[in-house]
């Protein structure tokens, strides 16, 4: 494993504003437990931006930004992009983990360039993560103890996302290809939410046909996801494993991730066309806005082990930055300027 540490520093107008000019958030304040993350160099990352803008080569996302869709046409093309199978081989990073106190960043060379951070056990020993497996997306688990990677899951469906379940078990996206409903000798791209099983048998627990991001309760009850609509609506569903088949939308949005409490979800949601944070709780109540916003888009929250901060994501001039701010609302601070980092996971 590569390991170094960050010297945090602010460059230019952007990140001035919302790191060092904007007060609240001492870096003594920040808690010690580690974030996975996908990481790019600052080399990397400035390659990747050029590319993105230069008119006649294609970028590592689409033009409407990292998981924007348009219509259900689009989903299989978003599915790719998010779980990688599309994706450009140049632009992709490594895995990474950062103390979010001293910035001392790990990279883990025993996974794949483009793997996918998804969920950390209960204990924090062990971190899920998704990487390319021959053709299909699979999930491994990487042991801190032992500093050892295993697969967890196994083909011909792709298991491209996943979180740590109830009772020791893992709770996946099954994505295949089925014949179309409507259209004779069709077939269509599906994505589904199951739990694995004894024997590595799956129980569907979601209809679709597109649903993906799972995201679970940390107190093994409930598991949070997104049900993807027509012309690029999402929403947010809850799935509580003691009501069985019962599941039920809360609210429009994506991203969602559970707080440590296992009370409320922090997901990000468009308003006037710009994703920002918000908060509800699983069964509904209690949504409002996760501050005041910071003028830019806001995707892929995390919470902190202790409940007291939220990472997330922004895409600024082509660059992919991770900030800080607190659960209640207040400040915001960039988690490190050295790179990029996404898809955060704490």
């Amino acid at each position: 494993m590569m390991t170094r540490r960050f010297v945090t520093r602010c460059a230019g107008s952007i990140l001035a504003m919302l790191g060092c000019h904007t007060p609240g958030i001492a870096r003594d304040e920040l808690p010690e437990q580690t974030i996975a993350f996908i990481y790019h160099s600052e080399g990397e990352a400035r390659q990747r931006a050029e590319s993105a803008s230069a008119p006649a080569a294609p970028g590592p996302v689409g033009a409407s930004g990292r998981r924007g869709v348009a219509d259900l046409n689009a989903l299989h093309d978003f599915l790719d992009d998010t779980f990688g199978s599309a994706s450009n081989i140049e632009f992709e990073g490594r895995l990474a983990l950062l103390n979010p106190r001293d910035n001392q960043l790990t990279v883990l060379e025993s996974a794949r360039k483009g793997a996918i951070p998804q969920d950390w056990s209960a204990d924090r020993n062990r971190l899920l993560f998704a990487q390319k497996d021959s053709q299909t997306f699979q999930l491994y688990e990487f042991d801190r103890r032992s500093r050892s990677v295993s697969r967890l899951t196994r083909g011909p469906d792709r298991h491209p996302q996943g979180c740590y379940g109830p009772d020791g078990r893992l709770v996946v996206v099954v994505e295949r290809i089925e014949a179309s409903e409507s259209a004779e000798n069709q077939r269509r791209l599906v994505s589904r939410i199951g739990v694995a099983g004894p024997g590595n048998e799956i129980e569907i627990i979601s209809a679709g046909p597109i649903d993906a991001d799972p995201s679970c309760a940390p107190d093994g009850t409930a598991v949070a996801y997104v049900r993807f609509l027509s012309w690029g609506r999402s929403e947010i569903w809850v799935h509580h494993f003691a009501d069985g088949d019962l599941a039920r939308g809360i609210t429009r949005g994506r991203d969602p991730t559970f707080a440590p409490n296992s009370e409320w979800i922090v997901y990000s949601q468009r308003v006037d066309d710009k994703p920002t944070l918000w908060r509800i709780r699983r069964d509904g109540a209690g949504r409002s806005r996760l501050g005041r916003g910071s003028g830019t888009d806001e995707y892929g929250p995390a919470v902190s082990p202790d409940g007291s901060m939220v990472v997330y994501e922004s895409v600024l001039e082509n660059r992919y930055r991770l900030f800080l701010r607190r659960f209640d609302g207040t400040g915001d601070r960039v988690l490190f300027s050295d790179g990029d980092g996404t898809h955060a996971v704490w």
